[in-house]
This record gives structure tokens, C-alpha cells and sequence, in this order.
């Protein structure tokens, strides 16, 4: 995964649980584990930007 693709999933993830989409929903939506759902959701936008250097 690149920079932007990572950041992008990160901010759809983000802005369908602000939306109160419930992780269910927003691995079908987004094609996502629920387990990968639930790691971006508890990453803050520092711990992300480490994650993808």
C-alpha cells in the first residue's frame, strides 16, 4: 500500500464511523477485515503517518 491509498482508507474509515456507520458496516462497505476496521479506528493521524513510513 502507498501513502496516499493508506491515507485515503484511513480518512473513509474515519469519516464513515463520524457518519455512525458500525463496523460491520464499514468493512462491508469498504471491503475491509473487521480487525483492520478496528486497528485504523484506534490509530491517531500521528500514529498513522508512522505507520506508513
Amino acid at each position: 500500500m502507498n501513502v496516499a491509498e493508506g491515507w485515503n482508507m484511513y480518512l473513509d474509515i474515519q469519516d464513515l464511523k463520524a457518519k455512525h456507520f458500525n463496523i460491520s458496516q464499514i468493512s462491508r462497505r469498504l471491503d475491509l477485515s473487521r480487525t483492520t476496521v478496528y486497528k485504523y479506528l484506534d490509530m491517531t493521524p500521528e500514529e498513522m503517518e508512522q505507520f506508513l513510513e
